[in-house]
């Protein structure tokens, strides 16, 4: 069955992961292959029968079941794939998953505003500078409190940066750090952030003298520099361009992709800290380079130019490796189609179960099958008419081959492209 042929890959990925119970370990084995086998069912429908559909349930329920140890075992594996790169890329992102159509659900909270309520996910995709993804190598998830949501708080500037949401982005970076220290110097990580990782805590982390991984955020605030023309976007607009690259843009609503051209600017710079701000907060300048990455002149039809200004930790000394900082930045991209994967393809958000716990749980597990899912995808993609063989056993097309087929026929002579096996 599909299911089956699923089996050897969830157990080499979740084999042993280590609840206590070897019970609970092959439990989930069985789980993640069923739920891989068929990313868009009903627990009913994925388990095949009622049977194995109350055992998921229960196993849901185990407060044993610790979803930390799902990613845990899960970053095992990623940790395998990271090694045989020279440079990887930690993509952190938020998202929000919605449940108020399943009212019945205990322990939410508000999304964005009072109506919608369910989990807030923070996880950190590891993808290579080709964009192949490796895995999930941490996940946040909380829920907001009702009580505290949409109210003014004047002290918030002041308030330490544990106390607020943008302790996310010094967790994921928290996560990257902790994988460079497995990998060594073979490997060199860096976590890369949208605007809303633009926190002065983050840059200041990034380049304290003990972290060894690296960092690459979009700057969102205009933040004072130490330099004459005191302000950030001021002095890189004086900078000479250093060469015009182009990018695909991927489509967004209503726009089709499209190929826009970028002048490239650089410079190292010195950013000071925000005024008036503690000394236990941090009130040093922070040295970085910025890349400052514009379109003079958008296509017919696109109202918004793209232009990133990009701050990093890593050197930029030349075009070429202001270019390699951009390319890197679009490798982003790649969480936001896992973020769809995991809505669309696995629908996440349709999961029935009667505490947030719960879900958290089956939410682990969801978000590793739809890694798995984008991975599959994003290798077919790149090299469609390669042998499927390069990601599935012989076993594993042969039995998609013939769930697809509804054909006891003999299986074709040659093998299936990725491009075939994957769709």
């Amino acid at each position: 069955s599909a299911t089956s042929a699923w089996q050897e890959w969830a157990a080499a990925e979740f084999g042993g992961a280590g609840f206590g119970d070897a019970r609970l370990d092959r439990r989930l084995v069985t789980i993640v292959a069923s739920f891989t086998a068929a990313p868009m069912s009903s627990i009913p429908q994925a388990s095949g029968g009622w049977a194995a559909a109350k055992a998921t349930y229960r196993f849901l329920d185990n407060n044993r079941v610790e979803p930390e140890i799902i990613y845990e075992r899960h970053r095992q594996s990623v940790l395998a794939r990271a090694e045989a790169q020279p440079i990887v890329l930690a993509v952190a992102d938020t998202t929000m998953l919605d449940y108020t159509n399943h009212p019945e659900t205990e322990g939410l909270g508000p999304l964005s505003d009072l109506v919608h309520h369910g989990l807030m996910v923070h996880p950190t995709l590891l993808v290579t500078p080709t964009r192949e993804p490796l895995g999930v190598i941490d996940a946040q998830t909380w829920v907001r409190d009702i009580d505290e949501f949409g109210k003014h708080d004047a002290t918030r500037k002041s308030r330490d940066v544990s106390e607020k949401e943008s302790q996310k982005w010094l967790g994921s970076m928290a996560a990257a750090e902790r994988l460079q220290s497995e990998l060594g110097d073979r490997t060199q990580v860096v976590s890369v952030f949208d605007r809303e990782g633009d926190v002065y805590e983050v840059l200041a982390t990034a380049r304290l003298a003990e972290h060894r991984s690296r960092l690459l955020v979009r700057a969102k605030v205009d933040r004072r520099l130490k330099h004459p023309q005191q302000k950030l976007w001021d002095h890189l607009a004086a900078e000479p361009v250093a060469s015009t690259v182009a990018i695909e843009v991927p489509r967004r609503l209503r726009q089709k992709s499209r190929i826009a051209e970028l002048s490239l600017r650089f410079a190292k710079i010195t950013v000071q800290p925000p005024s008036p701000r503690p000394a236990s907060q941090g009130n040093q300048p922070i040295d970085l380079y910025a890349v400052y990455a514009h379109e003079d002149q958008a296509s017919a039809g696109h109202q918004d130019p793209v232009s990133w200004m990009l701050l990093t930790t890593m050197p930029v000394e030349s075009a070429d490796q202001a270019w390699t900082i951009v390319q890197w930045y679009t490798c982003r991209w790649q969480i936001e189609i896992l973020f769809k994967v995991l809505k669309s393809g696995c629908a996440a958000e349709e999961r029935q179960l009667e505490t947030a716990e719960r879900l958290k749980r089956c939410l682990a597990i969801d978000l590793v099958v739809a890694w798995r899912i984008l991975y599959l995808t994003m290798v077919g993609r790149e090299t469609p008419d390669l042998p499927c063989t390069v990601v599935f056993e012989d076993y594993e097309w042969k039995a998609l081959w013939v769930f697809v087929t509804k054909s006891r026929n003999a299986v074709p002579a040659t093998t299936p492209t990725l491009r075939e096996a994957t769709r």
